[in-house]
């Protein structure tokens, strides 16, 4: 019930109610100013219409022998419907029908003399006294009241044509402007339903709001698609690097069970190689698992360490394990915020790199300067043509895949971590053989 109310208030239901209930409030509004307004000047009229009657009256001799029928006839204001009543030195005087209007009705005051009589007419009542003269007017409204109801039906009948064009081009103009925001829902709809991110959202050029809304919604579509395609291409390569060691372990396993007992010197050879297979595989499961912390938005705490801290208990390790030969030079030391445990990871996967396509006599450079770690190997360089995907994940130049063993994630996961600590990396040849990774902090 809630969701079916929800879905009728559609944005053309609600223009439409909105619209209708403003024209209502401007329709009341309208009336009641015209009507109040050509009521009070009509009777504001008729007042004065009564007053002149009686000033008119007072200049008049009035007496048995006046001639109301003359006087009626030559009057400027329209007497038609008016009844005149003057009462001198205890003598009445009566205009035509006032006597008998007088006597026949009965007579009810209303509000501000007007009086409604029992044959349903309204009258003004105006009486005023000149000296021993008392003059009394009964001019009739039904002329005022008549004009009032030809205005109200004018008025209704021209706000009636003007509410229904109004009400049809409220409704055309809001079909116009919902309509792109209805296809986008359609669009989101389907996408729920069908549960595909390759759906296309339409073209919407007007209104802005609603083109903002869609190209919003076509980029979140497209890097969502990226993502997937990212996911889909990375469990294939996790797969397919997986595979690699198993099949190292099946072959060495097998080679075991099947000739082990009557060539016991190829036992030990198969047990390194699987050793050296099992470490293979370690490492991958490790860089896959950081991976996955890292896309979940698990974060390392953070501290303040220094830069040659870092690179000094980095080094030290890595020389112990790998023998490698490692030189350090300190231009301008500089304070790190970040996570200790990621960024050591960062240095330990670029030292680890450069020491794989650099060979164990050569020596690596690490130059700390303000703001930058720079570690520069004198290896076999990276091409221009592979620099650009160098931090892609599964990622290996067509020359170090076939000559050094690797997975491709190292890189990619060290730009990640970089990333994370408010760091970037950059790759760059040095001269004349070699290459240079740069790690940039920027201060936030």
């Amino acid at each position: 019930m809630g969701n079916n109310t929800k879905r009728s208030n559609t944005a053309i239901r609600m223009m439409t109610v909105a619209y209708i209930r403003l024209f209502v409030f401007i329709f009341i509004l309208i009336t009641i100013v015209v009507v109040t307004t050509v009521s009070y000047k009509l009777v504001k009229s008729r007042v004065s219409d009564a007053d002149r009657i009686i000033v008119s009256l007072n200049k008049s001799d009035i007496d048995s022998g006046f001639d109301w029928s003359h006087w009626k006839k030559n009057s400027t204001i329209d007497t038609n419907n008016t009844f005149v009543f003057v009462k001198r030195d205890g003598n009445s005087f009566y205009s035509a029908g006032t006597k008998a209007f007088l006597s026949k009705a009965k007579h009810e005051t209303v509000v501000f003399g007007i009086s409604k009589v029992e044959d349903g007419n309204f009258y003004f009542y105006r009486t005023k006294k000149y000296r021993h003269i008392q003059y009394a007017v009964y001019l009739g409204l039904n002329e005022v009241f008549n004009t009032i109801k030809t205005l109200l039906v004018s008025l209704l009948l021209i706000l009636t044509i003007i509410f229904a064009g109004s009400l049809w081009f409220i409704i055309q103009l809001a079909r116009k402007l919902s309509m792109p925001l209805h296809n986008l829902s359609l669009a989101v709809e389907n996408l729920n339903i069908q549960n595909d991110i390759d759906s296309q959202v339409p073209n919407i050029n007007e209104p802005a709001e609603v083109y903002i809304l869609s190209e919003t919604l076509k980029t979140w579509l497209t890097n969502l698609q990226k993502q997937n395609n990212r996911e889909k291409e990375f469990f294939v390569n996790a797969s397919h690097e997986l595979k690699t060691p198993l099949a190292g372990f099946q072959g060495n396993l097998d080679l075991i069970t099947r000739r082990g007992k009557l060539h016991p010197e190829i036992v030990q050879p198969a047990l390194n190689a699987l050793n050296k297979e099992s470490k293979r595989m370690q490492r991958l499961v490790n860089y896959l698992l950081e991976i996955a912390r890292n896309e979940n938005g698990i974060t390392e705490k953070k501290m303040t360490f220094s830069a040659q801290d870092i690179v000094s208990k980095v080094t030290c390790d890595f020389q112990e394990d790998f023998k490698a030969k490692v030189k350090v030079r300190v231009k301008k030391d500089f304070n790190i915020f970040g996570s200790y445990d990621e960024l050591q990871q960062v240095l330990r996967i670029i030292l680890d790199n450069a020491k794989k396509y650099s060979g164990n006599a050569s020596e690596i450079l690490i130059v700390i300067e303000d703001g930058n770690i720079t570690i520069i190997d004198q290896g076999q360089g990276i091409s221009e043509e592979d620099k650009p995907h160098v931090f892609d994940r599964f990622y290996r130049g067509d020359k170090t895949r076939s000559n050094v063993q690797g997975n491709g994630l190292g890189l990619s996961l060290a730009l990640q971590f970089a990333n994370k600590n408010n760091a970037s990396l950059s790759v760059s040849d040095n001269i004349p053989k070699g290459t240079i990774i740069r790690i940039s902090f920027t201060e936030k």
